[in-house]
Parts: structure tokens; sequence; C-alpha cells
């Protein structure tokens, strides 16, 4: 009988283990299922995606940043006529962003998911493959990075080692044009950038160069292809 009991411990133990290594808690719900289809409201489907406190209380920051990335419905900012508006309510709306916003280690833990975030090299055509969502995620974690309450609370080296990061993004990205198109994934690698230099006072811009970095950050939702050029050039000196 204790043989038994020891090997269920024992299984049991690996099961936790190995969960640990993904994800412990995931979205009862996700658009695909029947039950998703009976909610009719917005705000019933942010109610529905909930994380229960006492899951979010004992996570650590890494995985709570990695729920918060598979969170159903994180194209949620893209259709507000500004998306960073979108994501300041996405993140005051949806209680893990919200608790990811106040963690102490959360700087620490986005910088290093955007860090082994894999750039791809062709779009997945099975919706039901891992990499089928990672174009979109992608600039989903770029535009959080972006949000004041994450950039706002980097110092001088968290900022530039994002920056390090982002550059490395943009140029890879770039060189795969078929998966990261420049008006929708591209164009927030170069929000990051630009954001990150406007906060930093140690990157020798001529006036001219700051002017047109700040108007691209102003007009971020309505910006012209010359000025992204323009952009594109400072950000990459």
């Amino acid at each position: 009988m204790k043989k038994i009991i020891f090997l269920v411990m024992a299984l049991l133990n690996s099961l936790y283990f190995h969960a640990q290594e993904t994800i412990l808690w995931d979205y009862p719900l996700k658009p695909g299922m029947e039950e998703w289809a009976t909610l009719r409201t917005k705000t019933q489907m942010v109610t529905a995606c909930q994380i229960p406190l006492d899951i979010l209380d004992t996570i650590n920051t890494k995985e709570l940043v990695a729920i918060c990335l598979n969170y159903p419905m994180f194209n949620d900012y893209l259709f507000f006529d500004d998306e960073r508006k979108g994501i300041s309510i996405m993140i005051a709306r949806f209680n893990g962003l919200k608790g990811l916003s106040q963690r102490e280690d959360r700087i620490s833990e986005l910088i290093q998911t955007y860090s082994d975030f894999p750039i791809l090299t062709q779009l997945s055509k099975d919706p039901m493959s891992k990499e089928y969502h990672l174009p979109y995620k992608l600039p989903f974690l770029e535009s959080l990075l972006c949000d004041t309450l994450f950039l706002n609370k980097m110092d001088s080296t968290e900022l530039e080692e994002l920056r390090i990061i982002a550059l490395d993004k943009y140029a890879s990205k770039l060189q795969n044009p078929e998966v990261y198109s420049v008006l929708f994934n591209i164009k927030k690698t170069m929000l990051l950038i630009a954001s990150i230099i406007d906060r930093q006072n140690n990157l020798a811009l001529s006036p001219e160069q700051q002017v047109v970095l700040k108007t691209f950050i102003e007009n971020y939702n309505h910006c012209s292809h010359s000025l992204l050029t323009e952009v594109s050039k400072i950000i990459t000196l």
C-alpha cells in the first residue's frame, strides 16, 4: 500500500513540475469554444477571462507574462483609433495585465520575454500550431512595453538593454517582410525604439532629429510613409 501511495505521489509531483515548465493556469473559455459563442457582450468576454485571485496572487511574474500574452482578446487594442489608449484600457479591464503592471520584477521579465521571442521566417497556415499567432503577439508585447506603466519605470540600463533588443527585432523583421508587414508589425517596433530614445539622455540627436521622433510618437496612428522613412534612419544610427 505504501509503495502504491509513493508511486502516486511521485506521479503527481512529476505532473506538477512538468506543468511549472509550461503554464499552471489557462483560460477556461476561449474563442472557438461553444461556450464562448454564448457570450454576447464585450463585458461578458472580459469577465470570463479574468484570472482567479487565488491564482493571480500565487503565480510568478514569468508565468503571468506568458498568461497575459495568451489573453484571448490580446488584439483588442487594434480596434481603438489610438492603439496606445486601447492598451491602457485593456490593462485597466483585465486583472492579469493590471496585476502584471504592479509586479516589482515586471520589467526584467518583460524584457527577457521580448528578448526570447522568436522571429519567424514564414507564416504558419495551421491555426492550431504554436507559431500561428506569434507574428500577432509580438506587436502586442511591444505595445505593452510602450505603455507608460512599464516604459516609465525603466532605468537607463534597462532602457538601453531594451533598445538593443528592439533594434535586433527590427532588423530581423525587415528581413522577413512576408511575415512582418510595415504598417502593422514593423511600425510598432519603430514606436518602441523611438519611445525609448525619447527617454534616453545619452544619445546625441540633433534638434531636427528629436523633432522627427516626437512627431512620429505623437502622430503614430496617422503618420506618413515619408515620416516612417525618416524615423527609420534615426533609430538605426
